[in-house]
């Protein structure tokens, strides 16, 4: 008895495993035609809408990446595109390499479905501690990261990468069952697709976007009030080093990233250098105000610093948010081109 309830509680578990790597991994089994077709396409067109949100588009069939400001339908539209054209491909090699009867709405739907993975991916990028993370990189550089900033971008580049592999598997095995083909030729056919379909999306994309707003250039200088709260911030800790206060910043001043990294320490040993360097902090003059179409919520703001020992002013750029949140901080010899 015991050992027939043993071999049943086994099975059972066994088959609720079974089933889950089913969902994970071929969820055509339980979805297709139509039902996917339509779960597929609320999680495409969900996706590109958050993304669109936050200038995040799809630029491929897989590419996902921030972009400049653009239309909320742009950002659908490339989301779809990213969807159409590989389908349409793949439909077309299936007919060309299966003995079988394959149907269009097999094809898009499980398609479509695969893609519901990108969801997932929205999300992370899209959350606040990987846009401060991002802002981050782009405005210090990795070098002046922390050990604990280095580890979180090292453990979500590998997520990321996971759930990449993961739609990448999706899509190929939605190709193979609704086709009914596998092997060489049908390998092939799909990596064709997925080639094809990140030429096309970015096609797509650019040439939507310069009909409806130009493409600006890598680095552009714009208008902006919010030099004078970036002026009092860099004023006032700069300021501070020279009493000898190394405060932290609060979530009100400064992104988490920015704050984690900003530590004491590190701006003790920062100023020492700076000191050696330049002298003491005397002052900021307003120079201009720039983003870079990379990170177009980033306003990069340059300031020439007055130092009692500088022959020549360095240049202090302040980077701040969208948020007006301190992103970036340092001081460097000035050159007239943003570097």
């Amino acid at each position: 008895m015991d050992a027939s309830h043993t071999l049943a509680s086994h099975t059972r578990e066994s088959s609720v495993q079974r089933t889950w790597r089913t969902w994970l991994f071929n969820p055509f089994h339980y979805l297709a035609g139509g039902t996917a077709l339509a779960w597929g396409l609320a999680c495409i067109v969900l996706t590109a809408w958050l993304g669109g949100a936050f200038d995040y588009r799809y630029t491929g069939t897989l590419s996902f990446q921030l972009s400049t400001p653009t239309p909320i339908w742009l950002a659908i539209t490339q989301g779809l595109t990213a969807w159409i054209v590989p389908s349409v491909l793949l439909y077309l090699a299936g007919r060309g390499l299966s003995r079988s009867r394959v149907r269009l709405v097999d094809v898009f739907g499980t398609q479509a479905l695969a893609r519901a993975p990108g969801l997932l991916v929205a999300l992370i990028v899209l959350s606040p501690p990987f846009r401060d993370l991002t802002a981050s990189l782009i405005a210090q550089g990795a070098s002046h990261f922390s050990v604990a900033q280095l580890t979180a971008l090292t453990a979500i580049g590998t997520v990321m990468a996971l759930l990449l592999v993961w739609i990448v598997l999706l899509m190929y095995r939605a190709f193979s069952v609704s086709c009914h083909v596998a092997g060489g030729w049908a390998i092939a056919a799909f990596i064709a697709a997925i080639a094809v379909g990140e030429v096309a999306t970015g096609a797509t994309g650019q040439f939507l976007q310069g009909a409806v707003a130009p493409q600006p250039v890598a680095s552009v200088t714009v208008q902006s009030d919010q030099h004078h709260r970036a002026e009092q911030l860099a004023t006032r800790i700069l300021q501070g080093y020279e009493l000898g206060r190394f405060e932290a910043l609060s979530p009100e001043e400064a992104t988490e990233v920015f704050r984690t990294g900003f530590t004491a320490e590190v701006q003790r040993q920062n100023h020492q250098t700076i000191r050696l360097m330049f002298g003491a902090f005397e002052g900021l003059d307003y120079i201009e105000t720039r983003y870079m179409d990379s990170q177009p919520h980033l306003l990069i703001h340059r300031f020439k610093g007055r130092y009692g020992n500088a022959s020549r002013p360095p240049e202090v750029r302040v980077v701040l948010d969208r948020d007006g949140r301190l992103a970036g901080l340092w001081i460097k010899p000035w050159q007239d081109e943003l570097q």
